[in-house]
């Protein structure tokens, strides 16, 4: 089966992933599109974290070969062909540590630690496609970056070398009738907010790259640059219409519930003015804080719910709207966890974008203090964030996949297909 061809398709989903040509989930007279011709699906959907029906030829669990020879399950183990987490299985689930494990990851349903270490190990197993094009791309962006931080900080270099007592005609030379003319103002807001909408743009094409890296490392394949980028080009304007529109939805509600916060702090203070009682200004705050955590929460929810639909655009080569429907629908039932995975990976992002980050910053302040331009400190500053997302980037985006893979073992059993696929 070549990569193309690996089931990534949602079970309702034709062969080609559209809608259009969508179908009845499995069927006992029905084959699965992703299973292949002339292959019979299942006659149940596998519950939740279970291998499915036994395909033609394996041994059932009376006889069952583990892909090592000579292996039999020991007197009182758990037969591997239960459910995961089956009943009699003496709490250690049914086969979940000798489910095969052709790639990066075991196929069955995954613990938070082993998506966790199956990011770093996507990583280490396929660098090339993982790091290779977010550093040649955020590099082309930093070195933007770093030429208008540089042009728009020049202005200051003269204070910092200037004597206490030649201040005044260094401020003089500055010619700030010019450097903070409203046209120089908006050139500099204009190219900051255009080289923050390519780096959003840029970190959003590249999150598409390395899932689809990522899915190939699953099953043991190593896919180039190259072969990403065919297999991801056309989705890129689909991927930034997605992007677009879940940024719409989450920054939205997080703007109209901060304006309504805002608001009614406003009207609490010009209303009652210094009248005011202790018990009614109590109310008020209450009333104030409760809709400020409204709002985080609902930009939380919305954050979690929407979060899988890039791998769903990606993988199951869906239009925007339907991506966005199936990762609510594969969040519905594991919100809290998803939530959980995704705020563990960001922490540990932001750890490593402090500590890398904090030693780039010292770098950049002593290179600047030798030569004495705070111009070249901006854009060394510039130039290292953009390369430091470049690195953190691809292990957010192989959280973001495997996430999802592991959400469709639970709920769709794929692992049965992706066992399949990896034989």
């Amino acid at each position: 089966m070549s990569s193309d061809e690996t089931p990534w398709q949602s079970p309702s989903a034709g062969p080609s992933g559209n809608d259009d040509a969508a179908q009845p989930s499995w069927s006992p007279d029905q084959p699965s599109a992703s299973l292949g011709a002339g292959t019979s699906a299942p006659s149940t959907q596998p519950r939740f974290g279970a291998y499915g029906a036994t395909p033609p030829g394996q041994a059932t669990s009376g006889s069952w070969q583990s892909g090592y020879p000579g292996y039999e399950p020991a007197q009182g183990q758990a037969d591997p062909a239960q459910p995961y987490g089956a009943p009699g299985s003496s709490g250690v689930p049914g086969g979940f540590f000798l489910a095969p494990k052709p790639g990066i990851i075991p196929l069955r349903p995954l613990s938070i630690g082993e998506i966790i270490s199956g990011a770093f190990e996507s990583l280490r197993a396929n660098p090339k496609a993982m790091f290779v094009p977010a550093l040649i791309v955020m590099s082309v962006l930093g070195v933007i970056s770093a030429v208008l931080s540089f042009t728009s900080s020049l202005g200051l270099d003269s204070l910092a070398t200037s004597s206490t007592s030649d201040l005044e005609s260094a401020v003089v030379g500055l010619d700030l009738t010019t450097s903070t003319s409203p046209a120089s103002l908006l050139t500099t807001l204009l190219g900051s907010g255009a080289t923050t909408l390519l780096m959003s743009l840029a970190s959003t094409v590249l999150t598409g790259l390395l899932i689809v890296a990522v899915s190939r490392s699953v099953l043991g394949r190593l896919a180039t640059p190259g072969e990403v980028w065919q297999r991801t080009r056309s989705r890129v304007w689909a991927l930034i219409g997605q992007s677009l529109l879940t940024s719409l939805i989450v920054y939205g509600v997080l703007a109209v519930g901060t304006g309504v916060t805002v608001a009614a702090s406003v009207g609490m203070f010009t209303t009652f003015g210094s009248q005011r009682s202790a018990l009614l200004t109590v109310v008020f705050a209450l009333a104030i804080v409760v809709l400020a955590l409204t709002t985080v929460c609902l930009t939380a929810f919305l954050w979690v719910r929407l979060s899988m639909a890039p791998a769903a655009l990606v993988l199951e080569n869906v239009g925007v709207l339907t991506a966005m429907s199936r990762s609510w629908e594969l969040t519905r039932q594991g919100f809290w966890r998803v939530f959980g995975v995704l705020v563990l990976a960001a922490i540990i992002s932001n750890v490593a974008v402090s500590v890398v980050g904090g030693v780039t910053g010292i770098v950049a302040g002593i290179v600047g203090a030798i030569i004495g331009s705070f111009a070249l400190v901006s854009a060394l500053s510039s130039l290292l964030g953009a390369l430091l997302s470049a690195v953190i980037m691809p292990f957010t985006a192989a959280v973001t996949a495997l996430t999802y893979i592991d959400l469709r073992m639970r709920r769709e059993g794929l692992d049965v297909e992706l066992r399949q696929a990896a034989a």
